[in-house]
This record gives C-alpha cells, sequence and structure tokens, in this order.
C-alpha cells in the first residue's frame, strides 16, 4: 500500500521538487519578502500577524486530502534535499504548494540556551502549519511594533 501511495503522490512530489529549486533560486538573488509573495506565501507583517489564538492551537489546522497529500510530497522532498531540509524552505515550499488556501509566512526569534534563534512557520485560516511544531516558541515579528524598540 505504501508504494501506492509513493506513485500516486508522484507528480506532487516532482512539482513540490521543481519549487524546491526555484526557491533554493530565490533565497540566493532576492529578498525574502518578495520571494515570499512571488511565491504566493506573504511575509506577515504588523496586523497581518495571526493572534496568540492560532499559536496556541496548531493542531486546529485541518487540510484537505490534496492539501495534505502536498504537504508530504514537500516533506518528503526536503528530507533529501542537498541544501539542507530547513523551516524556512519547508515553509516557502509548502506555502507555495498551498497558495490557494492564503497562506502567510511567519518568522519569528527566540532566546534558546543563550542563543538567538529563528524560526518560520504558515498561517492558514488562523491555524498553523509547522512541521516541527515549535512556532509556540517563538516571538513572531510580525506581531511587534518596531517603533517600540527606537
Amino acid at each position: 500500500m505504501r508504494i501506492n501511495r509513493l506513485v500516486a503522490e508522484l507528480p506532487a512530489t516532482l512539482v513540490a521538487a521543481g519549487v524546491a529549486l526555484v526557491v533554493e533560486v530565490g533565497l540566493r538573488t532576492t529578498s525574502l519578502p518578495r520571494l515570499a509573495r512571488l511565491l504566493g506565501t506573504p511575509l506577515a507583517v504588523g496586523t497581518d500577524a495571526a493572534g496568540p489564538e492560532a499559536m496556541t492551537a496548531p493542531a486546529a489546522l485541518r487540510l484537505e486530502p490534496w492539501a495534505r497529500r502536498r504537504v508530504r510530497a514537500t516533506r518528503r522532498v526536503l528530507r533529501r534535499w542537498p541544501l539542507g531540509d530547513t523551516c524556512l524552505r519547508q515553509a516557502l515550499v509548502s506555502g507555495q504548494r498551498l497558495r490557494r488556501l492564503g497562506p502567510s509566512l511567519h518568522v519569528g526569534v527566540a532566546k534558546i540556551d543563550g542563543e538567538i534563534r529563528a524560526h518560520a512557520w504558515l498561517v492558514i485560516r488562523g491555524g498553523v502549519l509547522d512541521p516541527m511544531a515549535a512556532a509556540a516558541s517563538y516571538l513572531d515579528l510580525a506581531q511587534t511594533d518596531p517603533g517600540r524598540h527606537k
């Protein structure tokens, strides 16, 4: 049965690989906000930020079968991606594949073991798509007030 699923998901996997290649080129040639916008997953800023309810209930996101298939294909490709399987790559490729659902790309930071770390995830219809399930541990930069730190 597993081989049947892999064969059935082959088209989605090939498209995800193509999108991953576009993401790699884009990460090296343009800004993140522009790349995210071109992929149909705009970077969340200011009022676009998901509220705290989205951060505390990531399991509330329900995806249709076609969307789950595309997320699985993205994960399958990026697990073997030679340039690394980062949360940003996951979010950008998944966001492009789910663009008709209107995802927004969120980036957050946290201080973990004395180091500043960053993380990226998607918010779709108020739910969080984050394969690492770590978004709740990060301060969403879209929710910060840049004027507050002047």
